[in-house]
């Protein structure tokens, strides 16, 4: 969709209509929706890099297995920071609802993050499916059970789930087994999801420096 809008760009007919119309309300609405989502994509593509940072501490964290107190240490901080992380994106699905997107771009990139920031955002317990599922067919990623009665619990779910267990019931081998596994799986998923973002994002920039471009002539 990107490279099709760059292509549009750079057609001289194209440039002409827009340089028609600037100053016009549609414009300037457009120009104003690129810096929004911008700001989003760059936002996003931050906090996945710190989900990142988060699993790969925690991951090593349970892999040397210094004892109960550091485990629970170690988990108390990544529950600390999912918290923060979930109030911050509700806050950009706020701020995504409130914006008037006129272009197909800007309202397909609108359904990625939305999917993307509610699946940062929604507790375990109330999640939707098809948000992640959503999410991963973009990524090329699939979803993993994570309990028998969750089958479509997304990796988020399942890493909170492992946690909550760990802290309840206790860290035998299969359970650290289990944790270390699914904490594997969510950094692979980030991982994939962060250099999708890396692209959309350079994408975008190029785009909106086009339209300026053509503003400016």
């Amino acid at each position: 969709l990107h490279i099709g809008l760059e292509d549009l760009l750079i057609v001289a007919s194209t440039q002409k209509l827009i340089s028609n119309y600037q100053g016009e309300k549609c414009i300037e609405e457009l120009l104003d929706g690129s810096v929004r989502i911008l700001d989003v994509c760059g936002i996003t593509r931050d906090t996945m890099l710190q989900i990142k940072e988060n699993v790969q501490s925690l991951h090593s964290t349970l892999r040397r297995r210094k004892g109960d107190s550091s485990i629970e240490k170690i988990i108390a901080e990544y529950n600390f920071f999912s918290k923060k992380m979930k109030k911050n994106a509700k806050k950009m699905m706020t701020s995504l609802k409130k914006m008037e997107m006129l272009r197909e771009v800007i309202v397909m990139n609108m359904s990625i993050f939305q999917s993307l920031l509610t699946f940062l955002a929604v507790p375990a317990s109330k999640s939707k499916p098809t948000k992640w599922l959503f999410v991963a067919k973009l990524m090329h990623k699939g979803v993993i059970a994570c309990e028998e009665k969750q089958e479509n619990s997304n990796e988020l779910q399942c890493v909170e789930a492992s946690l909550s267990t760990l802290l309840s019931e206790g860290t035998n081998v299969a359970k650290m087994q289990a944790a270390r596994e699914r904490l594997e799986t969510l950094e692979n998923a980030i991982e994939s999801i962060k250099n999708a973002l890396e692209i959309v994002f350079r994408r975008m920039l190029k785009t909106r420096a086009s339209l300026l471009s053509i503003m400016t002539q």
